[in-house]
């Protein structure tokens, strides 16, 4: 098991509180896989959504997958120039939530490294509560040189 210390992969995306979904890595194969953490406290991504029952949203779920890509590829060296860039999402395929996800609870992301043509990188995610699956989804990311 590799564990990665959060100063370290926060070098690998530009993400920060209050947008930044991932709290920890506990797992990683360079190319091929990451798991990460988010602990979901109640805070303003709460407040309006929505009142009186509040619910994660379902593009967090997506932003928390994404975010770990970004770490992935930035810990695989998949291309040196590739460190310190910016990802921006340009697809996302077969996008499905199973259950709501609410404040407080705990989401575990898979990532696995799928492919990669030029400066595309696709991925496939998974997030999971008390290992129950809550979404998945294929998403390619395009990254700026």
């Amino acid at each position: 098991m590799s564990f990665l210390k959060k100063n370290t992969f926060l070098n690998f995306i530009p993400h920060r509180y209050p947008f930044l979904f991932v709290d920890q890595v506990i797992d990683f194969k360079k190319k091929k896989y990451l798991i990460s953490k988010v602990k979901l406290n109640s805070n303003k991504f709460f407040s309006g959504h929505f009142p009186d029952n509040p619910i994660f949203p379902g593009v967090y779920i997506l932003e928390s997958m994404m975010q770990s890509a970004g770490i992935l590829v930035g810990i695989s060296n998949i291309n040196f120039y590739f460190k310190k860039k910016i990802y921006y999402l340009t697809c996302i395929k077969e996008a499905k939530f199973k259950k709501i996800v609410f404040p407080n609870e705990t989401l575990c992301i898979k990532i696995f490294f799928l492919n990669s043509l030029n400066n595309f990188i696709k991925f496939q995610g998974y997030a999971f509560v008390k290992n129950f699956l809550v979404c998945e989804a294929i998403f390619t990311l395009y990254i700026k040189k």
